[in-house]
């Protein structure tokens, strides 16, 4: 119910960032006097903007959570359940439900932060986001894109796979070398899961309606450049089986600033377990990252 709550919240903040946000009036064409040329107008709208930098780390105590079988695979039709894996890929592990990875020194891999409340809502070109089932596993598990990008899956199995994202009534068989392009057209969380053929793991994607938002990398750390500068901005750090955490901060023009979040498991979330290829859950406690500052006024 609480991580419900939240994906109601980010809706309502996160996915569309902006707080009343309207389109901009179109200039006079007969008023030239104030316009900057394009370079010049570049270079000023650097100048007013940021840069956030920072890490996530898992609460001292807690271990990683992981997603229940029963949720690693779409259900297409009620009497076939649990499709045999593969011959060609490795045996399932214990790992493969644990989405969110840790560092050894506590910090998150493949965790969202993203930004809310701001003032002007930044554009960019679509992207495009290749997932990939390697090893009878989609990889990576967690995306995070616009509204308006496309989400590419591609086949690098000698295996038919039938993936499709969220709730949809049309399923395709996906051959190997084969790839599939899904446009992101609609806001919200939704898992990409295989079924019926066999399963391919599962990948969460998250799609926003603005671009300021970044995933914790290989070393659980995030930057989100373009930063809204000298206002302040809620930011939250969170994941489909965590708990959110929100802070404020304030991002001077051009300056680039740190902000660490500590986010724990989603109450209720089933806890990873220990397997034949090492333990997944912390082996020690994890250090507390240094006081975040209090934003600037």
């Amino acid at each position: 119910m609480r991580n419900a709550v939240f994906v109601c919240l980010l809706v309502g903040l996160s996915f569309a960032g902006c707080r009343g946000c309207e389109p901009a009036p179109a200039a006079s064409g007969g008023d030239k006097s104030t316009s900057l040329p394009p370079p010049a107008a570049a270079a000023s709208a650097a100048k007013k903007l940021g840069v956030l930098i920072g890490s996530v780390r898992l609460a001292p105590g807690q271990s990683l959570p992981a997603y229940p079988p029963e949720a690693m695979e779409r259900k297409v039709l009620t009497h076939i359940e649990r499709g045999t894996f593969p011959t060609v890929c490795s045996p399932p592990k214990q790992t493969d439900r644990v989405p969110v990875r840790m560092t050894p020194d506590g910090k998150l891999i493949g965790v969202m932060v993203t930004a809310s409340d701001f003032s002007k809502n930044p554009e960019r070109a679509p992207e495009v986001h290749e997932v990939t089932i390697k090893d009878c596993r989609l990889t990576p598990r967690f995306v995070v894109g616009m509204k308006g990008d496309t989400l590419r899956v591609r086949n690098e199995v000698n295996f038919p796979f039938m993936p499709a994202l969220g709730a949809t009534s049309l399923i395709e068989t996906l051959m190997p070398t084969q790839t599939d392009d899904i446009p992101l057209d609609k806001q919200g969380v939704s898992a990409l899961l295989c079924g019926f053929t066999a399963p391919c793991g599962r990948t969460d994607v998250v799609v926003m309606l603005h671009p300021l938002y970044a995933v914790t990398d290989e070393q659980g750390n995030f930057k989100i450049e373009g930063f809204p500068a000298d206002e302040t901005v809620h930011v939250n750090a969170w994941h489909p089986l965590f708990d959110a955490q929100e802070q404020s901060v304030r991002v001077e023009s051009g300056e680039q600033k740190t902000l660490d979040f500590v986010i724990g498991p989603l109450a209720g979330a089933p806890a990873a377990q220990g397997t034949a290829n090492g333990p997944v859950t912390p082996t020690a406690t994890t250090p507390t990252p240094a006081t975040t500052p209090a934003p600037a006024k």
